[in-house]
């Protein structure tokens, strides 16, 4: 099963056409497109060739993937976010009408080798996400105060957790029902929603976190002028793509993604010595794979949950 794997890393925003047939797995993210399948069919469905590409095969294929679900391969060392990735990925995958066994018994046995990795090796670093860092700054300006999170997704119900115990939280978000879902499921902290696009009543606050990427939406830099006038602010860009369409830089309290990785390499010192003993794990977990990969039925999705 594990001799024919090929796994090709992509720079984000390759274009992929999605086979419907289940003959691919293919996970996309702001870092980048990865694509999963065996033998030449990955190459087949590439639509514009990039500059970037990394291929890996077999028990290289696999060591890969694991490493890319730890977050060992990501700008933010250890970071989690990559594993709600896979796991909405492969939920998708499970949608098509036709499923590749070997793909799903691949995947499958991944979510279980990065669970024993992540609990074992990389469970306090792991906690350094994108909404761990966002607080963090907060913290490092001692900055407090009401805070409005753009969007609705994962990623603002991350900073709703993290941010909640010491702020008061106010949300916009486009998907008025997912919104309206997140207020009730922490009704507890009192979350007031704000409406969308509203730009006067967004530059009001002086604490902001978007976390939407979009192309075809921008907050213009007429926005930041009128923000910028709160005395404290601090406005933290989550989104991939960028949405923010400013001049404004750190100087002026504006942090952007790539700021945040920036901002993650400090961070990632510390981690080093659990980060070699989660790959020296990681080696030992492929070459026990290479030995036992054997087609076999799927099991529950319940069986695969993270922890």
């Amino acid at each position: 099963m594990i001799s024919g794997l090929k796994v090709i890393n992509l720079p984000a925003g390759t274009k992929i056409n999605r086979p419907k047939n289940g003959e691919l797995f293919i996970l996309e993210t702001c870092q980048r497109t990865l694509v999963l399948g065996y033998n030449f069919v990955p190459f087949h469905h590439i639509v514009t060739p990039a500059k970037e590409i990394e291929t890996y095969v077999a028990d290289k294929a696999y060591s890969y993937l694991l490493e890319t679900i730890c977050g060992l391969k990501s700008k933010l060392l250890g970071e989690n976010e990559i594993t709600s990735q896979f796991k909405k990925s492969y939920t998708e995958y499970l949608g098509y009408g036709i499923r590749n066994s070997q793909i799903m018994s691949i995947l499958e046995k991944l979510f279980m080798d990065a669970k024993k990795i992540r609990t074992s090796y990389l469970k306090e670093i792991g906690q350094q996400t994108y909404a761990g860092i966002a607080r963090k700054l907060l913290r490092n300006s001692s900055l407090d105060g009401d805070i409005l999170i753009i969007g609705s997704g994962q990623l603002a119900e991350d900073l709703i957790k993290l941010l909640s115990k010491k702020h008061r939280i106010f949300l916009s978000a486009r998907n008025t029902t997912k919104a309206l879902d997140l207020v009730s499921k922490y009704s507890d902290d009192n979350i007031e929603l704000v409406e969308w696009n509203s730009l006067d009543a967004w530059s009001k606050f002086p604490f902001i976190m978007n976390t939407i990427g979009s192309k075809a939406y921008s907050i213009n830099h007429h926005f930041f002028l009128d923000w910028s006038k709160n005395d404290e602010r601090l406005f933290i860009d989550l989104g991939s793509p960028c949405v923010i369409n400013t001049p404004f830089t750190t100087r002026e309290e504006v942090y952007r993604l790539e700021d945040i990785f920036e901002f993650g390499k400090i961070l990632n010192e510390s981690k080093q010595q659990k980060v070699q003993s989660a790959h020296a794990a990681i080696e030992t977990l492929v070459q026990k794979r290479i030995n036992s990969f054997a087609l076999s039925l799927p099991f529950g999705w319940e069986e695969v949950q993270f922890v």
